[in-house]
C-alpha cells in the first residue's frame, strides 16, 4: 500500500490549478486594500469588484482541493480494502516476519504472535531470500522450482501457493527504519490446482472415449469392407463343390478339406454380422444436459488445444433454454474433435488464427457450430470427408471425423460441413433436438 502523504497523490494539473487560484486571490487582495485607500467612487468599485473576484476564487479552490481530497479517500479506501482481502505480510532482510494482515494469518491459520520474528521458510518449503535477490528487480513473481510454493499451515497441511514481492524502499530520516525490507503478497492456488486436475481427468476420460469409439468405427469398417469378399469366397465354394459333384469320385478327396473352407468362411461371415449388430445397438443413455454447462465444462481444455498451437479459442454458448437430451461425454468429445480439427486447420495462418465455437437456440432445437479462418475444405471433398479411412491428413487415419458423425447421429442430430460465412475457413455444425421440459 502506498504510505506517502496524500498531497503527494495530487496531479499536476491539480496544483497549477490551486496555485493560479492562490495567486489571484493574492493579487486581488492586495489591490483591492490598495485601491480601497483612495477616496474616489471608481477606486472604490474596483476595490470591491476584486475583493468579489478574490472571495470567487477562493471558494472555486475550496471545491477543488474539497473534490480532490473525496476522491483520495475513496481511492484509499479501494487500496485499504484490496490489502485487507489479499494475505500480505512484510519481512526483514533475514527473512523474519515483520508484518502480517488478517487475511495471511487466516491462510496459515495462526495466531499472529506466533509469527512475528519467526522465518518465513517455516510457514513456506524451500522459500529463500535469495530468490528476491535473483530477481533483479523492484517487484514481481517469485519463481519456484516446481512452479509453486507450499505453504504449511499450523495444523501441518499443505497447499500450494503463488508469491508476489515487493521491495520496500528504506524510511529517510533519522526516525527512519530500515527494518522492513520486502513485501509478499500471497495467493493460494489450491482451487485452481483442483480445477486443473479435474479438466486433466476429464481430458483423459475423453481420450479413451475417442480411442473406443475409433475402434469400434474401424470395426464397423472393416465389417462392411470384409462381408462382401467372405461373402464372394463363399459363393466360388459352393460352385467348386457343385463341380466336383459333376466329376464323380474322382473329386471325391478333395470334398472334405472344401467344406471345412466353406464352413470357416461361413462362420467368420457370422462373426462380423454379430459384430455389425453389437456395433448398431445404441449403448449410450441419453439424459436431460445443458449444452452451455457441457462446453464450459470443456474451456480449460479447449484454451490449452488453442494454446499449443497459437490459435485463439474463442467461446459463445447461449445459456437459456439451453435443455438437450444427450450423452455427456460423448458430446464433449465430439466437440473436442471438431475444434482439435479447426485449430489444427487455422493454425496454417501465419498470425491471427481464431476458432469460434458458437451455440444458439432456435425453435425446437439447439444448434452448435464449430468455426475457423483457416484455409477451409475445398468443394470435391466435402461430400466425402465424413467417409471412414478419409483423411487430408499426412498423419491421419481417416477416423475422426466419422467418430464424430456417428456420434451425432447417436443424437439424433446430423453433422455438416460448409465454409464459414464469418470467419471463412470451414464451419461443422449440428443441432440437437431441445428437452421439452426447457431450461431448469
Amino acid at each position: 500500500m502506498d504510505r506517502r502523504p496524500v498531497a503527494a497523490h495530487r496531479k499536476p494539473h491539480a496544483w497549477a490549478a490551486a496555485l493560479a487560484f492562490s495567486t489571484l486571490t493574492g493579487a486581488g487582495l492586495v489591490l483591492a486594500l490598495a485601491f480601497a485607500w483612495t477616496p474616489t467612487r471608481p477606486a472604490l468599485v474596483i476595490a470591491l469588484a476584486l475583493t468579489l473576484l478574490s472571495i470567487l476564487s477562493l471558494i472555486a479552490a475550496w471545491r477543488q482541493d474539497r473534490d480532490m481530497a473525496r476522491q483520495l479517500t475513496a481511492r484509499d479506501a479501494m487500496l485499504h480494502a484490496a490489502f485487507l482481502s489479499t494475505p500480505a505480510l512484510t519481512l526483514s532482510r533475514d527473512g523474519l516476519i515483520q508484518r502480517m494482515n488478517g487475511a495471511a494469518v487466516a491462510l496459515f491459520g495462526l495466531p499472529r504472535e506466533a509469527a512475528m520474528g519467526r522465518p518465513f521458510s517455516d510457514l513456506t518449503a524451500e522459500f529463500d531470500m535469495d530468490a528476491v535477490h535473483q530477481a533483479n528487480d523492484q517487484a514481481g513473481q517469485l519463481e519456484a522450482r516446481r512452479g509453486y510454493w507450499t505453504g504449511r499451515r499450523a495444523d501441518g497441511s499443505t497447499f500450494p501457493l503463488s508469491l508476489r514481492f515487493g521491495l520496500i524502499p528504506p524510511t529517510p530520516g533519522p526516525g527512519g527504519s530500515g527494518v522492513e525490507h520486502v513485501a509478499l503478497a500471497l495467493t493460494d492456488l489450491t482451487r485452481s490446482h483442483a480445477a486443473e486436475a479435474q479438466a486433466r481427468e476429464l481430458h483423459a476420460q475423453l481420450n479413451k472415449v475417442w480411442r473406443l469409439n475409433s475402434l469400434g468405427e474401424m470395426a464397423a469398417t472393416l465389417a462392411h469392407e470384409l462381408n462382401q469378399p467372405l461373402s464372394a469366397a463363399t459363393a466360388y465354394m459352393h460352385a467348386s463343390q457343385a463341380e466336383m459333384l459333376k466329376a464323380g469320385p474322382v473329386a471325391e478327396p478333395a470334398r472334405p478339406p472344401l467344406d471345412l473352407a466353406k464352413g470357416q468362411l461361413l462362420r467368420a461371415g457370422k462373426l462380423i454380422h454379430r459384430m455389425r449388430e453389437l456395433l448398431t445397438i445404441e449403448t449410450s443413455v441419453l439424459g436431460r444436459e445443458r449444452v452451455s454447462s457441457m462446453i464450459e465444462d470443456l474451456a480449460p481444455i479447449l484454451q490449452m488445444i488453442g494454446q499449443d498451437k497459437k490459435v485463439e479459442v474463442r467461446l459463445d454458448a447461449e445459456a437459456e433454454d439451453d435443455d438437450v437430451r444427450a450423452d455427456r461425454i460423448q458430446f464433449q468429445q465430439a466437440l473436442v474433435n471438431l475444434v482439435r480439427n479447426a485449430v489444427e486447420a487455422a493454425a496454417e495462418r501465419p498470425d491471427g488464427a481464431v476458432v469460434s465455437v458458437t451455440g444458439r437456440v432456435e425453435g425446437p432445437v439447439y444448434r452448435i457450430s464449430v468455426e475457423d479462418n483457416g484455409p477451409g475444405i475445398a468443394e470435391a471433398d466435402i461430400e466425402r470427408i465424413f467417409q471412414p479411412l478419409t483423411t487430408t491428413k499426412s498423419a491421419g487415419m481417416g477416423l475422426g471425423l466419422s467418430v464424430t458423425r456417428t456420434i451425432v447421429e447417436r443424437h439424433g442430430g446430423a453433422l455438416s460441413a460448409r465454409r464459414s460465412p464469418s470467419l471463412g475457413g470451414a464451419a461443422f455444425a449440428f443441432a440437437l433436438r431441445r428437452h421439452e421440459g426447457g431450461s431448469r
